[in-house]
């Protein structure tokens, strides 16, 4: 392998499908990220929360995907959960099938990972906050029921597709605040959506409000390095990625 990849990654690289822009999903990642693992990420560049939008994306994953393993990544990431959730039921599978017979690769998706992560962490009676209008809120809260998660309450902030980046961690953590003090017998808080900085917010959240916070990237790449028997020591972002090392 070249130099400059061995850099990035000597020990497990993982590729990202991102269908926006990656801006907030690199510095997640570097916050936390073990020490030799690299990330390669590509961009299926959607506008809006248009379903003809999640469409074209879809119809280039298994390409991009093809793309990603031609720079030797061990482990595929989709983070697109809208994308899949408009499908219901079984769609994550599907696509991860796809990705590994043409690739060969294991994957995830975004909302497979935050399935399994909520699971992990015991959280079966959960609130739930997004950023998504109503017809992409209604899908993802479906797809969590049809998954045997209990969604007793959701709240949507409706944040215009070009405007995530701009919201703030402060915001995000009192609604999430009013959401668990008004839910105490939720036993936890999913926040999807790598596109707006939920993470910043995650670890106060767990502190204040004395609940576990599953969001995006933590629990996109928790699994990827848990599927890589990577089992480091992660502190101070998240229960989540704490759990990495003692399970």
């Amino acid at each position: 392998m070249q130099m400059d990849l061995m850099l990035n990654g000597w020990r497990r690289r993982i590729g990202f499908i991102c269908p926006s822009v990656l801006e907030t999903t690199i510095p997640n990642f570097t916050s936390f990220a073990p020490e030799g693992i690299g990330l390669c990420a590509i961009t299926s560049n959607i506008r809006d929360w248009d379903k003809g939008e999640f469409e074209r994306a879809m119809n280039q994953v298994v390409m991009d995907a093809q793309s990603l393993a031609t720079r030797h990544v061990d482990y595929i990431i989709f983070s697109g959960g809208p994308l899949l959730t408009s499908r219901g039921k079984g769609a994550d599978v599907e696509l991860t099938d796809r990705i590994s017979e043409t690739t060969g690769l294991p994957s995830t998706t975004t909302i497979m990972s935050a399935v399994r992560a909520l699971k992990h962490l015991d959280i079966h009676r959960l609130v739930v906050l997004t950023p998504f209008p109503e017809h992409v809120q209604k899908a993802t809260i479906e797809f969590l029921r049809s998954h045997n998660l209990e969604v007793l309450k959701d709240d949507s902030m409706d944040i215009g597709f070009r405007d995530l980046h701009k919201v703030l961690p402060s915001d995000i953590y009192h609604r999430a605040g009013k959401l668990l003090s008004s839910t105490p017998e939720a036993e936890g808080l999913y926040i999807p959506c790598p596109q707006w900085p939920a993470q910043k917010a995650v670890v106060a959240i767990e502190h204040d409000f004395g609940k576990p916070v599953v969001s995006c990237d933590p629990a996109d790449f928790w699994m990827a390095f848990r599927a890589m028997g990577i089992r480091d020591r992660i502190e101070g972002r998240g229960r989540l990625l704490e759990s990495l090392s003692k399970h």
